[in-house]
């Protein structure tokens, strides 16, 4: 298979967790395009065969979340997996929250929980933070297209819905709103709406994917949305070799075809055009 699972990530299991499963089932090459907190829910892609080398194409997507959060208590890890470490009374209003939220879109710099995945000196920051070592991490750049806030059933809980971009951590922005309220809050929920070209309601669940391999598999030309190159044979060969071959087309990217398979993601400079990724799967195709 050449292609993506838009796979929807139970509560409760690590994204290494439904590759491992998919990767069992298919009999394939598999990996993950942006891996999600094992508390969180939601879009995860899932590349099959030589899709999976669009890694680094899709590693700046950008992002959208569902949380909720509940103020006056605090987790060490920041969400509802973590130990307990202050609780207080508060009394937050809706119109503080959205006037502190949209402090926090445009470009920012974040400080990421010491609870993630982040490399400490070789040490992933979480192991650190589990040890109860302390852990500084750097604030990095981001980007906070928007937050949307709502109340929630409960007075102490409210929603947000967050565009951003690639490598923000929700949590810490639940944490940054609390901040500047002058309170303590935790993300006690996420689900990730949106990965990408990836959206929830055309994703399927785990195990209607494992019971149904078509489900919630998309093809290639479907995500990149590219304009498509058809490849004669002998184009096909030269492309495969690392030749350029001659194409009057605008420059860009374009996804190439031998018959009807994909055969190549390529990048047409002023009328020669070169592969950049190949991913034809068949054998013995000369």
């Amino acid at each position: 298979m050449l292609g993506f699972y838009n796979v929807i990530k139970p509560t409760g299991v690590s994204s290494s967790y439904v590759v491992n499963k998919i990767k069992h089932a298919s009999h394939a090459k598999v990996g993950h395009l942006g891996t999600l907190d094992p508390m969180a829910s939601g879009v995860l892609p899932v590349a099959v065969g030589n899709a999976t080398k669009f890694f680094d194409y899709f590693l700046k997507k950008d992002k959208t979340y569902v949380a909720l959060m509940k103020f006056g208590v605090l987790t060490n890890s920041l969400d509802a997996d973590g130990e307990v470490i202050e609780s207080k009374e508060c009394n937050v209003k809706l119109n503080d929250v959205q006037n502190v939220a949209k402090q926090l879109v445009g470009e920012i710099m974040q400080v990421p929980p010491a609870f993630s995945a982040k490399s400490v000196g070789g040490v992933r920051a979480y192991e650190l933070a589990r040890e109860q070592k302390e852990v500084l991490l750097p604030a990095k750049k981001t980007q906070i297209f928007s937050i949307n806030v709502e109340k929630w059933h409960q007075n102490d809980v409210f929603r947000l819905k967050i565009h951003c971009s690639a490598g923000t951590y929700v949590r810490s922005i639940v944490r940054d709103i609390a901040e500047k309220l002058g309170t303590i809050a935790t993300c006690v929920a996420i689900i990730r709406v949106a990965s990408g070209p990836f959206k929830i309601e055309d994703a399927a669940t785990l195990d209607e994917i494992l019971s149904n391999e078509n489900a919630g598999f998309v093809k290639i030309n479907k995500v990149l949305k590219l304009p498509e190159i058809m490849l004669e044979s002998a184009e096909a060969k030269n492309l495969f070799s690392g030749k350029s071959i001659d194409k009057k087309v605008p420059n860009g990217d374009y996804l190439t075809f031998l018959g009807e398979d994909e055969f190549s993601l390529a990048t047409a400079i002023n009328g020669k055009l070169k592969n950049k990724i190949y991913l034809y799967e068949k054998e013995n195709i000369w």
